[in-house]
């Protein structure tokens, strides 16, 4: 089964009926997670789970696949999809796995010793049911019979033969790191992934979100194995799985979104987000250093780039990244944009201290589950003096929304206290926050607010599209919105605000 989109393996390695977790390839002392893997499987099953990682250490250190085969056949009977290993030897191995409702096998001592099992295996089930194990060590050599043996071949002269062979994706395993939980190493992994041409699954060494995050929009990279993180409890596996969706939602929502984007009260919206920023970053402004964080395609940043600031773009989504590229180069401003596929809650890695003079977070917060945790950072790259533009979507708005466009009241009555929104656009849902609780956390940052807009106050609840797209009403509209944006009760109400803080 090939897999399409980013995943997330929680692990199940057993020895002696046990879930255990070595440190660095220490086979002797392991510690034991759990002393029931079904209930493990189903831990992580009932948290979301779509794959499990099982490796069989019994078999893979005493040489005999058959230990924990019934256990095996219990966990690939749940409801999930099961990557498989240790102590796959020879094709009658391969059948047993694929015949108990495993979805993949994993091969790595067999791999050096007996690739022709392995073409074999692959003519019989193709070449994305049979996954490369690569445990290496800081060298680059491959070791086999669980660790215990030098194969005497480096990971990428052995992945260059088994993608011959017709494997499509590796596990690439640093055994220098691994259960170390102090970072996986990515760098290797992504050069295997270049060299070999395999999709490479990091396994080893995660020990946090910031790990997991770091996995992302690394060329080759298609999955990352937790262990031991998620058994402390270093790792939310909820929080990882629903990141990793997130980030595949803003790939495939891309189509969707640029439609959205020339929607009649989006076109506005934008237009309105322009005119309040020209109050605090004149037309006339000096040139500044920006951090559009979370810029999609880059719709509002791209103006600034216009008016000569330079942009350094970050997102987790290549997509969106790809077609703002493509706008610089429409813009003429490509010289002014830097683009960082990257996730931003790791921005402190990516840019120093006190970096830039503005931040755009524009209709960001509602997609993270840390939104003040994400204001700090943003504040740690910005500037003492700088200045924050940050739009998210407004929860008071919600009743309106359903009284006016859905009208439905009773609807209306249910979402007074609602703090979450289904986004048709990318398919997930999303926060919904008050100004006042936002306005709050960038006090508690060191922020001072200097002004609070209203974006869109009438113009989601007044009229159809029909309406808005006449020219005369647009421009009634139009004179309304901005003299609402900034007026207080109507700011409160509209279905987005645009705080404006300076970095204290």
């Amino acid at each position: 089964m090939k897999i399409d989109k980013f995943t997330i393996f929680p692990a199940i390695h057993m020895r002696n009926g046990e879930v255990v977790r070595f440190t660095q390839g220490d086979i002797d002392n392991p510690v034991v997670f759990h002393s029931d893997p079904i209930a493990c499987a189903e831990q992580w099953i009932e948290q979301g789970a779509e794959w499990l990682h099982v490796v069989n250490l019994d078999a893979a250190f005493d040489e005999d696949a058959k230990h924990n085969w019934k256990l095996i056949e219990r966990i690939a009977g749940l409801d999930v999809k099961l990557q498989f290993g240790g102590g796959i030897r020879n094709l009658d191995d391969v059948h047993w796995a694929m015949k108990s409702g495993i979805t993949r096998v994993i091969v790595g001592t067999t791999a050096v010793e007996n690739p022709q099992m392995v073409a074999e295996a692959i003519a019989a089930y193709g070449g994305n049911a049979i996954v490369l194990a690569l445990d290496a060590d800081a060298e680059g050599e491959v070791k086999t019979h669980g660790w215990r043996a030098g194969g005497s071949i480096q990971a990428t002269t052995l992945a260059i033969q088994m993608r011959q062979l017709g494997v499509t994706t590796a596990v690439h395993t640093s055994i220098h790191v691994d259960g170390s939980m102090t970072g996986a190493d990515l760098d290797s992994s992504v050069e295997l992934a270049h060299l070999s041409g395999l999709k490479i699954i990091v396994g080893g060494g995660i020990g946090t979100m910031h790990d997991v995050r770091d996995c992302f929009n690394r060329d080759g990279l298609v999955g990352v194995i937790i262990g031991k993180a998620l058994y402390t409890g270093n790792v939310n596996l909820k929080k990882a799985l629903r990141l990793a969706a997130r980030k595949d939602s803003f790939e495939a929502g891309l189509p969707k979104w640029k439609a959205d984007q020339c929607t009649p009260w989006n076109r506005f919206g934008y237009e309105l987000v322009e005119h309040n920023l020209k109050k605090h970053v004149p037309v006339e402004s000096p040139p500044l250093h920006v951090l559009d964080a979370g810029g999609g395609n880059g719709t509002d940043s791209l103006k600034l780039a216009r008016m000569n600031h330079v942009v350094d773009l970050v997102d987790i989504s290549q997509e969106m990244l790809r077609d703002a590229r493509a706008n610089a180069a429409l813009a003429g401003v490509t010289d002014r944009l830097r683009t960082h596929p990257m996730d931003l809650f790791n921005a402190r890695k990516k840019f120093a201290p006190e970096s830039f003079d503005l931040v755009l977070c524009h209709n960001v917060i509602q997609f993270v589950d840390e939104a003040s945790a994400l204001i700090e950072i943003l504040a740690a790259v910005l500037k003492p003096g700088g200045l924050l533009s940050l739009i998210s979507a407004n929860q008071y708005s919600l009743p309106y929304q359903a009284a006016f466009l859905d009208g439905d009241l009773d609807k209306a009555f249910a979402q007074l206290d609602q703090m979450s929104q289904h986004n048709a656009v990318f398919d997930i849902n999303v926060h919904e926050y008050r100004p006042d609780e936002v306005i709050a956390w960038l006090a508690d940052h060191g922020f001072s607010l200097e002004a609070h807009y209203g974006i869109r106050c009438l113009y989601n609840y007044w009229g159809t599209n029909e309406l808005k797209e006449d020219s005369a009403t647009y421009h009634k509209l139009k004179r309304l919105e901005m003299e609402f944006t900034e007026r207080e009760p109507y700011k409160l109400t509209a279905r987005q605000f645009q705080l404006i803080a300076r970095k204290t």
